[in-house]
C-alpha cells in the first residue's frame, strides 16, 4: 500500500503540512445506541435513532451506523448527494433529530436523513476561511435539550493554524471564536462539553475545547495514535471517546475506544474495511452507562 501512487500522494501532502497529517486520504479525485441502562442528556425529544453513532466512508460514500455497546457496524447505504466536481465526504455531525450534517471536500454541506438517506443541500457558504472542517454539536447547558454546532477548520488541510467557530443553524452564519493549532475532528456531549481529536506525525491528543475561545481545558496525550497521513473521525458515547483512524500502511480504519476519564485506550475494533472520515453523534447519546 505504501508503494501505491495514491499513498505517495497522501504522504507528499502530509509533508507539505510540516508533519501534520491530512484530514483524510487523497486518491487523486479529491474525508445501535445504548440499551435501557444508558443515561444521557434530557431525552424527551430524542428518538432511539438520535442516540446512535453514524460514520461515513470516504471512497464508497456509504453511511453506516456504529453501535458502541457491541462494537458493530450496520451499513445503511450509499449517499447520492448532488455535489460539485466529484467531491468526497470530508466530515460529519449529527443533530438531535438524527439528521446527519455531511461536509464534502468541495465545501458543500448537506443534511442527510439517516433513515431514507435523502440529501438536502444547506445554504452554507465558506465563511471566515472555513471550507473544510470537523464539526460537533454540544448542548448549551449540561443536560439541556438545545445545542449549538461548532466547527473547526480552514481553507485547506495544510495551513499552519485553524479556526474554531460556532454556526447559527438557522441562518448558517459562522462566528469565529478562536484558533486551533491543528485541524480537529470534534464531538460534543449532553453535558455541554466540546472535545477534539488532534493527530500529528509525532503525537496525538484528545482535548477538551473551551467553547468560548478554542483553548484547551483538558488534554489526554495519545502517543500510540500518532502517525503521518491520517484519515480520522471522532465521537463521544457512553462516557468514552471513539477514534476512527487510518494511517499510512493501514488497510482500513481502526476504532479505538478511549476512557473518557483517563484517556487510556481500552480496546481496538476493526471497521470492516471502511475508510472513515466522518463520525457523528447527537447530544442525545448517553453520557454514562450504568
Amino acid at each position: 500500500m505504501l508503494a501505491s501512487p495514491a499513498m505517495r500522494a497522501w504522504i507528499a501532502i502530509s509533508l507539505l503540512a510540516c508533519g501534520n497529517p491530512t484530514r483524510h486520504l487523497v486518491d487523486g479525485n479529491g474525508g445501535g445506541g445504548g440499551g435501557d441502562d444508558a443515561q444521557g442528556s434530557a431525552t424527551g425529544d430524542c428518538s432511539e435513532a438520535s442516540k446512535l453513532v453514524y460514520v461515513i466512508d470516504q471512497f464508497s460514500n456509504h453511511l453506516s451506523r456504529f453501535d458502541p455497546s457491541v462494537k458493530q457496524f450496520t451499513d445503511l447505504g450509499a449517499l447520492s448527494c448532488p455535489t460539485a466536481g466529484g467531491a468526497t465526504p470530508f466530515s460529519m455531525g449529527v443533530d438531535r433529530s438524527a439528521t446527519a450534517w455531511v461536509l464534502y471536500s468541495s465545501g458543500e454541506l448537506f443534511h442527510v436523513d439517516t433513515t431514507t438517506l435523502a440529501c438536502t443541500k444547506t445554504s452554507w457558504t465558506s465563511q471566515a476561511g472555513l471550507t473544510v472542517f470537523g464539526m460537533g454539536f454540544s448542548t448549551d447547558t449540561a443536560g439541556g435539550s438545545t445545542d449549538s454546532l461548532y466547527i473547526g477548520g480552514g481553507a485547506s488541510q495544510t495551513q499552519s493554524s485553524f479556526t474554531l467557530a460556532r454556526v447559527d443553524t438557522t441562518t448558517m452564519v459562522a462566528t469565529a471564536l478562536g484558533n486551533e493549532p491543528q485541524l480537529p475532528e470534534m464531538t460534543g456531549t449532553g453535558d455541554a462539553e466540546l472535545w477534539g481529536f488532534f493527530p500529528e506525525a509525532s503525537t496525538a491528543a484528545v482535548v477538551q475545547i473551551d467553547k468560548t475561545n478554542g483553548t484547551a481545558l483538558q488534554t489526554f496525550p495519545e502517543p500510540s495514535l500518532a502517525g503521518s497521513g491520517a484519515g480520522y473521525a471522532f465521537a463521544f458515547w457512553g462516557g468514552d471517546f471513539w477514534v476512527f483512524l487510518i494511517r499510512a500502511g493501514d488497510s482500513e480504519s481502526k476504532v479505538y475506544q478511549i476512557d473518557g476519564s483517563t484517556g487510556a485506550i481500552k480496546g481496538t475494533t476493526s471497521s470492516g474495511g471502511r475508510t472513515i472520515v466522518g463520525a457523528g453523534v447527537s447530544t442525545c447519546a448517553p453520557t454514562v452507562i450504568l
